[in-house]
């Protein structure tokens, strides 16, 4: 029989963040940093609204399969599972397109974490990438939540201390950039950097990887597990709901997994706005820096271009701390990837090739 722990009341809830400072450690990707910087130096700020509401769908999901998981005790694969149609027909779906994403997305960001590396320290990308990846998998291979949070968030807290030296702009301004309007393309971004003149061409990418990443909604339910949100017991992984239990739930302890609701309320929409700030402070800095130079740079060639006009503007430590700020978020990007697509994995492999639970415990499925 599964017992409860009764869910904290008010500020007491702010001790328990935790899984949304992984989560957002995640969603702060190489689109984030790399893509936004660029969108801004073509569009300016004035497609803030884009970049929210894509977030915002994103939170969404993500906090809807989090409840889901504080309700049942299950992460959202074992709920894909209960989907009524051929036996395990969409967990077979997910276990091959996210084995055959895992593996080019485990390698383009520890690529991309290389080359923000290789600009902080007198390194090669081709060593920094190695260096990365050897670093996030030594913390992920233990599989423990605890470590990972605790990492995340001092990752998390060096994100926000680096967009802070963000170039703002004036507040007028900054609030219009939230009212739905298309910006134009300028004409130094069509004649220089072979911009199309539809600004769409550019909106919707963003729109686009803003609000994807099923794959980290999926974590975020792993996460939950891992805090011991509600029904889900602390670092019980690869272990469906117990129906038994769910079908005698008593007044009491549907109070209980409503407080618990509430926590993960609180928890999801501090990764939503530290996510939000964080993504608007690259499109501001890309507004600031590289519009200001008519400079639209594409993929690994913003590290370079905007540090270099940061440290000229201002110094080393503007310049330092931007590339500090992109080589963080790329190893937690990495990091969050090493420790979630594992879990994700061995749940499908779990479900779909019930061998492989019964010939490897927990954490053997997830190392390998």
């Amino acid at each position: 029989m599964i017992s409860l722990k009764t869910p904290p009341k008010g500020l007491a809830i702010l001790t328990l963040i935790g899984p949304g400072l992984v989560w957002c450690s995640e969603m702060v990707g190489s689109g984030e940093v790399i893509l936004t910087t660029r969108i801004g130096s073509i569009l300016g700020i004035g497609v803030m609204w884009a970049i929210l509401m894509g977030i915002f769908l994103k939170f969404m999901i993500g906090l809807g399969g989090a409840r889901y998981t504080v309700c049942t005790g299950e992460g959202m694969i074992d709920m894909f599972n209960r989907i009524p149609g051929p036996r395990h027909w969409v967990v077979w779906i997910v276990l091959f397109i996210q084995f055959i994403s895992a593996t080019i997305s485990i390698g383009s960001i520890a690529s991309i974490a290389g080359i923000f590396v290789s600009n902080l320290v007198p390194i090669s990308i081709y060593w920094g990438g190695w260096i990365v990846a050897i670093f996030a998998l030594f913390v992920a291979w233990n599989g423990g939540f605890q470590i990972l949070k605790i990492v995340m968030s001092i990752f998390v807290m060096i994100i926000i201390v680096g967009v802070a030296g963000t170039v703002f702009p004036d507040w007028a301004e900054f609030f219009k950039g939230f009212l739905f309007k298309i910006p134009s393309v300028p004409e130094w971004a069509v004649s220089k950097a072979q911009v199309n003149t539809d600004p769409w061409r550019e909106i919707l990418p963003l729109m686009g990887w803003a609000a994807g990443g099923f794959a980290s909604q999926v974590w975020y339910s792993y996460w939950v597990i891992g805090a011991g949100y509600g029904v889900a017991q602390s670092g019980v992984y690869g272990k469906p709901a117990d129906v038994d239990f769910l079908k005698n739930i008593d007044t009491d302890v549907s109070k209980k997994i409503k407080g618990w609701c509430r926590v993960v309320n609180t928890d999801a929409t501090t990764a939503f706005i530290i996510t939000t700030v964080v993504t608007l402070g690259f499109l501001i800095a890309g507004a600031g820096v590289l519009r200001q130079n008519e400079l639209a740079p594409q993929g690994p060639e913003v590290v370079v271009t905007i540090s270099t006009i940061f440290s000229s503007k201002w110094g080393n430590v503007g310049s330092f701390l931007f590339k500090l700020t992109g080589a963080v978020a790329m190893i937690g990007t990495l990091l969050a990837q090493l420790a979630g697509w594992p879990r994700l994995l061995a749940d499908a492999f779990r479900i779909c090739i019930p061998q492989f639970q019964k010939k490897f415990n927990w954490k053997t499925q997830f190392r390998i």
